[in-house]
């Protein structure tokens, strides 16, 4: 059966400031969930219910003196509604879920997206972890993937709010579904983004390394990202955008289960002192790795996963590490 999908990305929160009148917006959450609904479609094969500040599924929000603000909680719970409403025993073999936007953290295994008519004091949220956790112990899907791209702070008052009146009328007996989730940042700790979008627009860091990973960035020797190993990719930190505090995504839940196939690594140019023309050859210390290329207008290529590499040739001995957040160019 099909992957379905939900994706959220609110970027506008007008009356989020301080003040409880002025914006807080995000620049990066939008277009963060436009990027992960391209590989939910392209890869995954996933179809995709798209939420975000914009519109939903593409068309755009309607407004009234009622509904000034949009998307708010009604609109989320109406994508889950679907899905967990269905009479259908099996509906899917996975469901994923991702939402991008300011967050909230009620203990340090959960997280609830912030929605956009938020305004100081009241701080209405959805706690997305709660609606995995149903359909756990159901059987529409056997697995479910949840990535949120928000902060997991702990500074304002709010009360988690979880979906609520679910008829269990496909109970899952015996084990409960596969589950992988991922949060940006751990308990009681920001996410951040910076300027790293394709003409340096701001976007999520978090969202970022999941779709590098995701792009065979996690991928083992043969192309493959599974579980564990996107996991690892994830926690591997990168600095924020003030290049301070390193931000390190949380994992609560990684179950194993195959999220791509036949994923290429990553090329990666490193910075060489030796002749155009010289053989280069590359190794991996803790494996059998073994791979040679040459020298070209002072830069040498290779295709590589995450691990620890030694490059030698033309008189030079270098050790150099490949992680997440690793550029493209090594000087």
């Amino acid at each position: 059966m099909a992957a379905s999908a939900i994706v959220v990305g609110i970027g506008s929160y007008p009356k989020f400031g301080k003040d409880g009148a002025s914006p807080n917006d995000l620049h990066g959450a939008v277009e963060d969930a436009k990027a992960v609904t391209k590989w939910l479609l392209e890869v995954a094969k996933a179809e995709v219910t798209l939420i975000t500040s914009d519109g939903f599924n593409g068309k755009a929000w309607t407004f009234d003196h009622i509904l000034p603000i949009r998307p708010i909680g009604a609109d989320l719970n109406a994508a889950f509604d679907p899905f967990a409403k269905s009479n259908a025993p099996a509906m899917g073999d996975r469901l994923y879920v991702y939402v991008a936007g300011h967050g909230l953290a009620p203990n340090p295994r959960t997280r609830c997206l912030i929605t956009a008519e938020a305004q100081l004091p009241l701080v209405p949220n959805l706690e997305v972890p709660a609606w995995i956790d149903w359909f756990t112990t159901q059987t529409r899907f056997d697995e479910l993937v949840l990535w949120m791209d928000c902060c997991g702070t702990q500074a304002l008052d709010y009360t988690p709010t979880k979906p609520t009146g679910l008829a269990n009328v496909a109970s899952r007996a015996g084990q409960p579904a596969r589950v992988f989730m991922a949060f940006a940042s751990g308990f009681g700790r920001d996410s951040y983004e910076g300027p790293i979008g394709p003409g340096g627009e701001m976007r999520g860091l978090f969202t970022a390394r999941l779709l590098k990973g995701l792009e065979g960035g996690a991928a083992d020797d043969n192309g493959e990202v599974r579980s564990a190993l996107l996991a690892n990719f994830l926690r591997n930190g990168s600095l924020n955008a003030a290049g301070g505090e390193a931000q390190f995504a949380m994992v609560p839940h990684e179950d194993d289960m195959v999220f791509a196939a036949n994923q290429p690594h990553p090329i990666y140019r490193i910075r060489v002192q030796v002749a155009d023309g010289t053989d280069m050859l590359l190794t991996s210390p803790p494996g059998p790795l073994s791979k040679a290329a040459k020298v070209k207008d002072g830069w040498v290529s290779f295709a590589l996963g995450v691990g620890l590499y030694k490059l030698k040739g033309g008189g030079l001995e270098r050790i150099f590490e490949i992680g997440a957040t690793t550029p493209a160019d090594i000087e």
